[in-house]
């Protein structure tokens, strides 16, 4: 569904839809321990497994510019993360002259919500997301989900400069072994994450994916930990859209009811 688009590019699959439990992997994780070992480097260059582990809630704000030659427009953005140790709630506003986008996790009943139009999508799209804009918080999951296969792929170069290639990928269910394939890169030198491939499942179709790359930049330090402020995207290979963060707050009072979908709208 291209109108979310916009709003879903740091959306991630990572956990599967109830609907799909029950279809289950039996192998066996694999986990390199020198994948492992590049995973908590990573995890520790940009603040440590602890201060993630503290992070109830973020609030980023900046500015958004598609690539040349793509119809969509620039603006401003708010992304609003919650974390529980049960539940991950979202918001992720767009505002751009007259039109304002927001795409919300609705407490399981998520939506966007644009110029007032409200389109629901399907719980999995809720249930299953994480922020890209805070790479920690998303690799520590991954070190903590003793599902996620973890291989060592060894160096490459990226844009120009070495780096190193991480795959991963969990088996627990159909949706999973579809929507959760990532493929890392990090720097030898800083441990930082340099880019983050992954897949984002249609709104609708579970199956159906696009291919997002993240190229992240221009690190800085945010109340300990450290975010990339310069995030540019591409989606199945065309240069899609560039975020630059202006501010970050962490674990600032944020209201539940900020994650409510207003009544409305239909599949």
């Amino acid at each position: 569904m291209r109108v979310a688009r916009l709003i879903l590019s740091f959306v991630l699959m990572l956990t599967s839809s109830r609907r799909l439990n029950s279809q289950q992997s039996t192998s066996s994780p694999q986990r390199d321990p020198q994948a492992l070992a590049v995973l908590q480097q990573a995890v520790a260059a940009m603040g440590g497994p602890t201060a993630m582990a503290q992070i109830q809630s973020v609030v980023a704000q900046g500015s958004v510019v598609p690539a040349p030659g793509t119809s969509a427009p620039s603006g401003s953005f708010i992304w609003e993360d919650q974390f529980t140790t049960q539940s991950h709630e979202f918001k992720a506003t767009f505002q751009s002259g007259s039109l304002t986008q927001v795409f919300v996790s609705g407490h399981g009943s998520p939506g966007l919500v644009s110029n007032g139009k409200i389109t629901k999508f399907a719980p999995y799209v809720a249930s299953t997301t994480l922020p890209f804009h805070i790479p920690a918080v998303v690799l520590a999951g991954l070190l903590a989900n003793t599902n996620c296969n973890i291989a060592f792929l060894g160096p490459t170069t990226l844009n120009g400069q070495t780096a190193v290639h991480i795959h991963l990928h969990i088996d627990t269910d159909l949706l999973q072994q579809t929507s959760s394939l990532q493929d890392w890169y990090f720097d030898p030198n800083t441990a930082l994450p340099l880019r983050v491939e992954y897949r984002i499942p249609d709104t609708h179709l579970a199956f159906k994916y696009a291919t997002i790359d993240a190229d992240f930049s221009d690190y800085r330090a945010a109340q300990g930990s450290l975010i990339p402020f310069h995030i540019a995207t591409s989606e199945d290979g065309n240069p899609r859209n560039t975020f630059s963060i202006a501010s970050v707050s962490i674990n600032s009072p944020v209201s539940t009811s900020d994650f409510d979908l207003p009544i409305g709208g239909g599949l």
